[in-house]
C-alpha cells in the first residue's frame, strides 16, 4: 500500500548534508579570521605585551615606593629604578647602582616582536611610574611598517589598545 502520491519524490537535504557544509563553513570563516590577526606584524602582541608590563611596573612601584623608568628603543624596551644601597651606610654621597630589573619575568629587557618598530609617546616626555594612585593619561602609538598600533591609559590606570 503505497504512503505517497505516485510520481512525487522528496525534495531537499539531508541532515548530514547540511551538517558538512556548515563544517566547511566554519572552517573557512577560521581561517580568514586567523590570517587577518597576522597583518599588524607583532604590533599588537608588543602593545599587549607593554600593557601588561606597564600594569606591572606601577603596581611595583605603588608597592615598592620608587620610581620605575620605561626605556625604549628601536630593538625593545626595559625598565630601571634606583637601587638600594648594599648596606646601612651613614654616608649620604654613597652611589647607587641602578636597578634594571631584569630579574623580574615581565620588567626584565624585552625585544619587540615587530620589525622596525618606532613610537611617538604623547605627551613627549619619559614615562615614569611613580606611587600616586592617579596618573596621567598617555597615549603610545607603535609603528612598523604600514601597521599602526595604540595604546592608550586613562587616569585610572586602565590600558585600551587600538
Amino acid at each position: 500500500m503505497p504512503t505517497s502520491v505516485p510520481g512525487s519524490s522528496e525534495r531537499g537535504f539531508t541532515l548530514v548534508e547540511v551538517l558538512v557544509v556548515l563544517v566547511i563553513v566554519a572552517i573557512g570563516a577560521s581561517m580568514v579570521s586567523l590570517s587577518i590577526g597576522k597583518r599588524d606584524n607583532g604590533l599588537r602582541t608588543d602593545a599587549q605585551r607593554l600593557a601588561d608590563a606597564f600594569t606591572v611596573a606601577q603596581s611595583e612601584a605603588r608597592s615598592d615606593g620608587r620610581s620605575i623608568r620605561w626605556l625604549a628603543s628601536t630593538k625593545g624596551w626595559s625598565f630601571e629604578r634606583a637601587g638600594r644601597p648594599p648596606g646601612p651606610s651613614a654616608q649620604d654621597n654613597v652611589a647607587v647602582p641602578v636597578d634594571r630589573l631584569e630579574g623580574d619575568d615581565m620588567l626584565r629587557p624585552q625585544s619587540w616582536r615587530a620589525d622596525a618598530v618606532q613610537l611617538r609617546l604623547d605627551p613627549d616626555r619619559p614615562l615614569v611610574f611613580n606611587t600616586e594612585w592617579v596618573a596621567d593619561p598617555i597615549t603610545l602609538t607603535l609603528y612598523a611598517g604600514e601597521a599602526t598600533v595604540t595604546l592608550q591609559r586613562d587616569a585610572a590606570g586602565r590600558y585600551e589598545i587600538r
